[in-house]
């Protein structure tokens, strides 16, 4: 301040912060009321909101919307499930040749890791989309499997967690629970506040029926004080009603 009144450069900034402030947009409560689910919309709306929401999901990022293709090609209306299934195919085919494109560089460069995660990312990302079904899905597992153990070996710290986690993912999946008991005690002792391996042990011992194994877990987490995300939260309820 000066004597005769504000600095001129605070009067500027004044001016600056208000025009900032001005330009917040804020939330539509009334439109954000107004809105549903896209799942209800695809029931609910009438035949040519449907046509357009399936359009506009196909502008975007279809792969993103892959469960929503999946219900919508099982829809009433022709037109809606002619869209769906016209982009799902399309997206199978894109993804197929990526796959294909990854596993030959990592035939030609086995060595090579950035190779090897986009070649894991792949087959995982194909493995999630459900582009392969029966036997062919479980080949893809067990290349992925096999991709991250790779990837294990010459992993830093950090990246070793989340690599461990996938691995134990598909390892249970493939219902190899010797080996996704390994990699997940493992993965506790190296991490044992973090709560992906333990809800993936509970999930181990659930697949394999085996209640005594969950309420022995489910007392382990508390004494070890596992933090718990909100999800986490979340599904450690189910456990617990489920271990009552």
């Amino acid at each position: 301040m000066r004597r005769n009144g504000l600095h001129a450069d605070l009067v500027e900034k004044l001016r600056v912060d208000d025009e900032l402030h001005r330009s917040i947009r804020v939330e539509d409560r009334a439109g954000t009321a107004a809105t549903v689910p896209l799942e209800e919309a695809l029931i609910l709306d009438t035949a040519e909101q449907r046509r357009k929401l399936i359009l506009s999901v196909l502008t975007e990022d279809p792969v993103q919307y892959y469960d929503l293709l999946q219900q919508a090609r099982m829809n009433d209306d022709s037109e809606v499930v002619h869209y769906a299934a016209t982009a799902m195919a399309q997206i199978s085919k894109q993804a197929d040749l990526a796959l294909q494109q990854d596993a030959r560089r990592f035939a030609d460069d086995p060595n090579d890791r950035e190779v090897l995660a986009a070649y894991a990312n792949a087959l995982e990302r194909s493995l999630k989309l459900g582009l392969a079904q029966g036997r062919a899905a479980e080949l893809q597992r067990r290349q992925l499997e096999r991709l991250l153990k790779l990837q294990l070996a010459d992993s830093p710290r950090e990246e070793g967690y989340s690599l461990g986690c996938r691995l134990a993912e598909v390892q249970l999946q493939l219902q190899e629970y010797k080996a996704a008991e390994q990699t997940l005690e493992e993965l506790v002792r190296r991490w044992p506040v973090r709560e992906t391996p333990w809800l993936l042990r509970l999930r181990s011992a659930a697949a394999r029926k085996s209640g005594a194994e969950v309420r022995s877990i489910l007392q382990e987490m508390e004494r070890t004080q596992v933090y718990l995300s909100a999800a986490g939260r979340q599904e450690l309820a189910f456990w617990k009603g489920g271990a009552a």
